[in-house]
């Protein structure tokens, strides 16, 4: 066993407590202040991973795949609703019904193949804010945890 999987067997209550209390909030925040499902959220991310899973290659630096306002260069790949099925485990009229109710905010688009793709303007400042917000808490629970571990004595 690693000096890691000592730490964290050491702390594990209070490394979940801080995990868990992370998710759950970040949950709350996102269903209250984008007005949005779990399930239509599982899929706005999903269309936005898979449609650039293709350009976040190992060792990539921000300069080489973001333009100024911090975006993607280039195209996104659209993607079919068969992936977006397979990948979230969802039904497929779930996840039809939930990307047609993510059109109509404007937060994604069908193209001429039937294919899904993120809008860049359904990133508006309510958007933005959220996520910018969820990162600096994301790295404030990782600072926890990573106390939380430091002081474990390892065996």
């Amino acid at each position: 066993m690693d000096d890691f999987d000592q730490r964290f067997e050491k702390t594990f209550s209070m490394v979940a407590f801080a995990t868990n209390r992370h998710l759950v909030d970040h949950m709350r925040r996102l269903i209250t202040l984008l007005d949005m499902d779990v399930e239509s959220a599982l899929l706005w991310g999903l269309v936005a991973h898979l449609s650039v899973a293709h350009a976040m290659h190992s060792g990539a630096l921000p300069s080489d795949l973001l333009a100024p306002n911090g975006f993607m260069l280039g195209e996104a790949r659209p993607v079919r609703l068969a992936d977006l099925v397979q990948v979230s485990g969802l039904p497929k009229e779930t996840v039809r019904r939930k990307l047609q109710r993510l059109r109509e905010r404007g937060k994604l688009e069908r193209n001429e193949d039937g294919r899904w793709v993120v809008l860049r303007t359904g990133v508006d400042e309510t958007t933005y804010e959220f996520t910018r917000e969820s990162v600096k808490r994301l790295l404030q629970t990782a600072r926890v945890i990573e106390s939380i571990l430091q002081h474990a004595r390892p065996d």
